[in-house]
């Protein structure tokens, strides 16, 4: 199996419409940083779990790591990170944020289903992610995407020590 960042660091990018428009969803840059904390920012009610360090210490890792930012004209409206697991084998989704504006739009749906693309690509046969228990959108969302829960983690969120819902998907079903 090859690592994410090998898989598609080429990738050349791909337009997709939501809501009338048409998006570019590409390989995120450095340079896209601030977009990305402002994403969670707007999502998160200000604050931002991933900060601006976070988000370079992880863009600027080669080895299994692929971030992905949807953008509508140069405006990031959303974002998916993916990281290849070797231990459980599987693509982590360990971050996905879409800004409040674009929810329900099928922004979120799209980058799913990159993911999905992105683990069949490589050979893996699950997808993994966690969301905190009051988010209930987002867990309807993997849901209706077939995530299935595993294992409630309990004060797994340091801002507020809110559980974490950990869900898996099937990649083979």
């Amino acid at each position: 199996m090859r690592p994410v960042a090998q898989t598609l660091v080429d990738f050349p990018g791909e337009t997709f419409e939501a809501a009338g428009e048409e998006l570019l969803l590409r390989v995120a840059t450095v340079s896209d940083i601030p977009g990305l904390v402002a994403i969670q920012e707007a999502v998160y009610n200000g604050y931002a779990p991933w900060v601006s360090r976070d988000f370079y210490h992880e863009l600027t890792q080669e080895k299994d790591r692929l971030y992905l930012v949807a953008l509508r004209k140069d405006q990031v409206i959303a974002f998916i990170a993916l990281v290849k697991r070797d231990l459980v084998s599987d693509l982590h989704i360990a971050n996905i944020a879409v800004l409040p504006v674009w929810q329900g739009q099928q922004v979120g749906s799209y980058l799913i289903n990159t993911a999905k693309a992105v683990a069949r690509e490589i050979g893996l046969k699950e997808l993994s992610l966690e969301a905190r228990r009051s988010n209930t959108g987002a867990l309807a969302l993997y849901d209706r995407h077939g995530f299935t829960v595993v294992d409630v983690v309990e004060h797994y969120y340091i801002d507020n020590q809110e559980d974490a819902i950990s869900m898996v998907l099937d990649l083979e079903h």
